[in-house]
């Protein structure tokens, strides 16, 4: 899988879809917020783990938290946090349906980069099942299949997505697979080619 793809969007898509508010005590939720906005990873880390420590139900907070990380490229922990958030809307905590889909592709992505694939199809197969329209757990699941040489089942998953490509996030593309770190044994294949170009590729 390829982090990169979503670095950029989710960030912004996340700053949207999260907004201001983690509903943490004073001023350390602002300040977390704002150097999360600012870039300021280390900061933003050590401002959000003050705030789930002594909040664990905080939903928003678990889900910066995880974001932060991921940013730094610290996958496997990034994904203690997220998989926490997934826990808590589980249990109760509400999440609108574009929070609820940013959550559910940064943990599948943390959990793909950091080599844990048996985690990604439950999850998937529950948020397709829940919300069928959204093209990127189609893609999620290709890349996994992918990795893990399923070359049909991805193909299939890939065709999949794309026919739901106008149901992405606002600010969000699809991406490219050709330049997913998924496809590459794939990539001069006959019926990955094929595909590519009945999907607008050339």
């Amino acid at each position: 899988m390829c982090p990169e793809r979503i670095g950029f969007c989710i960030f912004f898509c996340a700053i949207n879809a999260f907004g201001q508010d983690t509903h943490a005590p004073g001023d350390l939720g602002e300040r977390a917020v704002r150097e999360f906005r600012n870039n300021d990873w280390p900061a933003a880390e050590r401002d959000f783990r003050e705030i789930v420590k002594h909040e664990p139900s905080n939903i928003l907070a678990q889900i910066y938290l995880g974001q932060t990380l991921f940013r730094q490229q610290h996958y496997a922990d990034a994904a203690v946090f997220l998989q926490k958030a997934r826990d808590l809307e589980t249990s109760g905590k509400e999440l609108s349906t574009v929070q609820d889909r940013i959550l559910t592709d940064q943990l599948v992505m943390s959990y793909g980069v950091s080599g844990e694939l048996k985690k990604i199809h439950p999850l998937l197969n529950e948020a397709i099942a829940k919300d069928p329209g959204y093209p990127l757990n189609y893609y999620n699941l290709a890349c996994a299949y992918a990795e893990e040489g399923e070359k049909a089942k991805a193909l299939a998953n890939l065709q999949l997505a794309f026919d739901r490509k106008g149901d992405v996030l606002k600010g969000e593309q699809m991406p490219d697979p050709r330049a997913d770190s998924s496809f590459q044994r794939y990539v001069r294949e006959g019926e990955f080619v094929s595909l590519m170009k009945k999907l607008g590729f050339n």
